[in-house]
């Protein structure tokens, strides 16, 4: 019977050592990779940039008046005649203002100042042949709420994967820990710090309108919506002034 019971146990003690070394090996091999992953892509894509060009190819119709006002020189393409009436005062036969007509000719070539002022009317069909860059981060958009959520269910988990060890020694330090009140599964790690790599492509670049203004129909109103987030008894210890003020709704 004693026999029997010790080899009960070292089964036992085998069989716990071979699910421990598995365990391990899902935590490595399965879910920390899964769950980083997701997490990882919803940071990137919260801090993703959409950059495209939008080739605009179009034909407006163009109706309206446009007031020109301005002046200008003018050159005559050909000889203008002109006749006057004109009062001539001719001093060698005594005769003074004497009504007479004069005929001119303007010469081709001739430079004449003129001043404008009139209202060109316009109606013809406009060619519109442009590209459009279009810059916007996401983060700016309200994608950035799904973005956030979805981050915020999957980032206590992340963490605390990236936090718990990878094998025996590992699992004796942490059992430490805890009975020293020191484990802390949620503290700030390599992977928390830098959860997302980068991007394979770039965006944004040589792009100098960042930093107009919104046009004032498009200025984006604050709802007041805080992102739910995940469990609340991890969500809370990672975002504490979230909950300090009521939590989130």
């Amino acid at each position: 019977m004693v026999i029997f019971s010790f080899i009960v146990n070292i089964v036992l003690v085998v069989v716990l050592l071979v699910a421990g070394a598995l365990i391990f090996e899902i935590k490595n091999q399965v879910a920390q990779p899964l769950v980083e992953g997701l997490h990882s892509s919803f940071v990137g894509l919260d801090q993703a940039t959409i950059d495209w060009t939008i080739p605009v190819r179009d034909q407006i119709q163009v109706e309206l008046d446009i007031p020109l006002q301005t002046d200008t020189v003018v050159i005559l393409q050909e000889a203008v005649p002109l006749q006057v009436t004109a009062r001539i005062d001719l001093p060698g036969i005594n005769a003074y203002n004497v009504a007479a007509n004069v005929n001119l000719e303007l010469p081709v070539g001739l430079e004449l100042p003129v001043a404008l002022d009139l209202d060109v009317a316009v109606d013809e069909p406009l060619d519109i042949e442009l590209d459009v860059r279009a810059v916007i981060p996401l983060s700016q958009t309200q994608l950035h709420d799904v973005a956030d959520n979805l981050r915020l269910q999957l980032e206590p988990l992340a963490i605390a994967l990236n936090n718990l060890p990878n094998d025996f020694g590992g699992a004796f330090d942490l059992v430490r820990a805890v009975l020293s009140g020191d484990a802390d599964l949620l503290a700030e790690n390599d992977y928390s710090r830098r959860p997302w790599p980068g991007y394979s492509m770039t965006a944004g670049v040589g792009y100098d309108l960042f930093g107009e203004a919104v046009p004032p129909q498009n200025v984006p109103v604050q709802t007041g919506i805080v992102p739910l987030g995940g469990m609340p008894a991890l969500d809370e210890q990672i975002r504490p002034d979230i909950y300090a003020a009521g939590g989130p709704h």
